[in-house]
């Protein structure tokens, strides 16, 4: 059994003594929802994938897999939708987005390259934390920026919630035997992009709601970015 397997077990055994210390009553529902057992191979990985089970540490960790990398997507791709307002504001030309849009991009390739080693030492849980609350701090702080370059440098930094592909995947990787790993990954991969599509419903959202509550748009937008931050910081403290 490798590490990598055993510390995620280890996590979420621990996590779920804790929770039913705190919640026992809610412990015996839990039992009976992850009641089926999943078989598991000679190295420790399940040989069955159980898509709507909760079942621990193999469905746990996939469900963690895939909806930490959904938020952090839903993070990166947050100001896009957002932009024809910043532009207006900050009276940014064509080319300062573009550029944006290619210092978010090209970040998430740099981090990337550097993760998967973090993988390799820290296990993907740990390495999912970090990079969450990473790159939440610059997009709760998009509020601050004055002009092309500042907006630039911004998605420079965002672009690290980019990187929370790699431990998804190592993570599931580490769960699953190989005759289910690549539906598991597929699965996983495949929700967790669906947050760059969901922001552009969120964050809209977000905006007119503070419209409503009184915010112009220019305050509006720059509250907005908050919550999803907030968000990635909440489920990054979740998992250390």
């Amino acid at each position: 059994m490798t590490d990598a397997v055993v510390a995620l077990k280890e996590f979420h055994h621990k996590s779920y003594k804790l929770w039913a210390e705190k919640m026992p009553c809610c412990t015996n529902v839990l039992g009976k929802i992850q009641a089926k057992h999943i078989e598991e191979d000679d190295l420790g990985k399940a040989k069955q994938f159980r898509l709507f089970s909760i079942a621990r540490p193999y469905m746990r960790s996939f469900h963690s897999s895939w909806f930490c990398f959904f938020i952090a997507f839903t993070s990166w791709f947050g100001l896009q939708p957002l932009l024809p307002t910043i532009r207006k504001e900050l009276k940014l030309s064509k080319t300062d987005l573009a550029n944006s849009g290619i210092a978010s991009v090209a970040a998430t390739v740099a981090v990337r390259v550097i993760i998967g080693p973090m993988c390799d030492k820290y296990g993907p849980r740990k390495t999912m934390s970090c990079l969450l609350i990473s790159g939440a701090v610059p997009m709760a702080l998009a509020g601050l920026i004055k002009s092309g370059t500042g907006l630039i440098i911004l998605r420079l930094f965002v672009g690290i919630l980019g990187g929370t592909f790699v431990p998804c995947q190592f993570w599931t990787t580490a769960m699953f035997s190989s005759k289910i790993v690549g539906t598991a990954n597929a699965i996983a991969a495949g929700w967790g992009n669906l947050g760059g599509g969901f922001t552009f419903i969120l964050m809209p959202g977000l905006f007119r709601l503070m419209e409503v509550f009184g915010a112009d748009e220019f305050l509006a937008w720059k509250i907005a970015v908050v919550i999803p931050s907030v968000i990635c910081v909440f489920i990054g403290r979740l998992l250390k």
